[in-house]
């Protein structure tokens, strides 16, 4: 599952990008968010684990870089967003993805 999100200014210009994901063939065991832009933005995911849910994970290194959380089997990843840390404004998140819905 994926979750992506790019922020544009009214203008039109992208100035930043996050990406999160789980791998459903590595059993949905971890989650992990990419910094896919060079801007001031740090970047998070929100995510639901099958015991827990409303966890956040910030990436917060940096363009280019990528976090990934624990590990575990039976308390797999169920639902990934991508959010970007927009300061002095409330902050952008891309769609929810949960595994099956066909994203």
């Amino acid at each position: 599952m994926t979750s992506s999100y790019g922020f544009t200014r009214t203008d039109g210009v992208k100035i930043t990008w996050v990406s999160a994901w789980s791998y459903q063939s590595s059993g949905n065991k971890t989650v992990s968010v990419k910094d896919g832009s060079s801007d001031s933005h740090s970047v998070y995911t929100l995510y639901d684990r099958k015991n827990s849910t409303d966890l956040r994970l910030d990436n917060d290194r940096g363009s280019g870089t990528t976090i990934t959380s624990g590990s575990s089997a039976s308390n797999y990843v169920v639902k990934v967003t991508a959010c970007i840390d927009v300061q002095a404004a409330p902050d952008q998140c891309g769609p929810d993805d949960r595994p099956g819905d066909g994203r």
